[in-house]
């Protein structure tokens, strides 16, 4: 989001989290709505946070309530879930989020790949991707640079852009993960607030560039 619009452009920014049950449920319609994209379209990502200040273990009560909540998301979307992840863990998304920043630096790109790769790990394949050696693990394995990662994570200013992306992430009308915000050379405003289909998000994206041409 660091890139400058032209009066043609706009940008479709996802607000997202790895560890965001709805937001992995609507990954799909994401991908095929980015592949669908019209030329002056671009996608970003803006990361929500799910539990940043959580520090103790998931109990037997958060596990049975998020064993429920797959089950409803994979009901409406039809997303695949798996187990949850086997020992107890402390489900706050900061340190992956911080991941995701450190990678976006890195590459000079929303790191959609690398979102998608933590959220296949944790919601089908039993990774903690809370836990910083899993997470550096899964870094290499997407090609990236573990140790670089690893550094930039503490670093001020990865720091400072996540807390700036969870300070604003509900701030455009939602507090729901995912939403959609439209933003062009002028504004950013709310497109999409919760779980929309591919077909859904572009007719959306199609009215709200319709307008804009009108306008």
């Amino acid at each position: 989001m660091d890139n400058p619009l032209t009066e043609k452009q706009v940008r479709v920014v996802i607000v997202t989290d790895p560890m965001c049950s709805w937001c992995w449920g609507m990954s799909n319609d994401i991908d095929l709505a980015r592949e669908n994209h019209h030329p002056d379209v671009m996608y970003d990502l803006l990361l929500g946070g799910i539990n940043t200040q959580g520090h103790k273990p998931i109990g037997e009560y958060g596990r049975r309530y998020l064993h429920r909540l797959w089950q409803e998301v994979a009901a409406t979307t039809g997303q695949r879930f798996g187990d949850l992840v086997a020992e107890d863990y402390i489900h706050n998304s900061k340190l992956p989020c911080l991941a995701l920043e450190a990678v976006r630096l890195l590459t000079q790109r929303a790191p959609f790949d690398f979102l998608r790769k933590l959220q296949t790990s944790f919601f089908q394949q039993q990774q903690n991707i809370s836990d910083r050696t899993t997470l550096l693990q899964l870094t290499a394995e997407s090609g990236y640079d573990a140790e670089a990662v690893d550094r930039l994570i503490d670093s001020p200013e990865v720091q400072a852009r996540i807390k700036f992306q969870f300070d604003n992430a509900g701030k455009y009308g939602t507090e729901a993960m995912p939403s959609v915000l439209l933003e062009d050379c002028r504004s950013m405003r709310l497109l999409a607030g919760g779980y929309v289909d591919a077909d859904m998000l572009n007719q959306l994206l199609e009215d709200a560039l319709a307008h804009q041409r009108v306008e």
